[in-house]
């Protein structure tokens, strides 16, 4: 039986809390951030304890499945509580299906929309029919200001802010858009902070999320006093469960989502 320890110390009130989300990568239907750990058990603790979450199928994200057998199965178990990801196009009719089948909401990949490293708009479906409003993020993954696709293994030329712009006009500024910095994510180094300060500055109303190097609540409450939310995976899934802040407080309590 999965333990967790994921709420606060004992007389302690639980930290106060902006829009978060923590990743749940699976790849060969293992966790790699929790080794020996069964997925569906850790996805549960999560759930249990009212840890806003996303299932991310790696396999499918590397190409190496197209089966949406994971992500169907998990959210047709936690219906409207889970969203899920892994090289989810646009186009792909598994995205309203997983809608239909309980999805709490999609995360539309960078290699998805940015095919060969090129921004088409008129490639994009209409984003307002394609699901309610809040139930799409589109995950925008970049690398020293350009966009990087396929894992972040694939360079392009396409400006950062030209694809921003583009996502904001064609949703309206209506679903979350969720920008990914390849440095920070792999090399586990501190978030771009002056970067995200000067995009939060020039889309002040935007519903907009980074995920990165964020390592512990105080990173959380410096990206949701400048208008951001987070999400977070290894940090939070390593043992133990939860992240480290200055009053060692291990969880907060989510106060809903207001983008999704």
């Amino acid at each position: 039986m999965l333990t967790t320890t994921l709420t606060t110390t004992t007389g302690a009130s639980p930290a106060p809390c902006g829009d978060w989300r923590v990743n749940l990568d699976v790849h060969h239907g293992r966790v790699p951030a929790r080794p020996g750990t069964q997925p569906s058990q850790l996805l549960a603790a999560l759930l249990a304890e009212d840890v806003p979450a996303a299932l991310i199928d790696l396999d499918r994200s590397t190409g190496a499945t197209t089966s949406s057998t994971l992500l169907e199965t998990a959210v047709r178990r936690h219906p409207g509580r889970l969203w899920v990801g892994g090289r989810l196009t646009p186009r792909d009719p598994t995205v309203p299906r997983l809608l239909q089948a309980g999805a709490a909401g999609v995360l539309l990949g960078s290699t998805g929309l940015f095919p060969d490293g090129r921004l088409d708009p008129h490639a994009w479906p209409n984003f307002t029919t394609l699901a309610r409003d809040g139930q799409l993020m589109l995950s925008v993954d970049m690398h020293e200001g350009r966009i990087i696709t396929d894992g972040f293994t694939r360079p392009t030329q396409l400006l950062l802010s030209d694809a921003l712009n583009a996502l904001l006009d064609a949703t309206g500024g209506l679903q979350p858009v969720l920008i990914t910095d390849a440095r920070a994510a792999t090399q586990r180094t501190p978030p771009p902070w002056q970067t995200l300060d000067n995009i939060a500055s020039r889309h002040p109303h935007a519903p907009l999320w980074y995920a990165g190097g964020l390592s512990n609540w105080s990173d959380l409450h410096r990206l949701w006093h400048a208008g951001w939310g987070a999400v977070v995976g290894r940090a939070y899934l390593s043992a133990p469960l939860g992240l480290s802040g200055p009053d060692g407080r291990t969880h907060c309590t989510p106060p809903g989502e207001k983008h999704t």
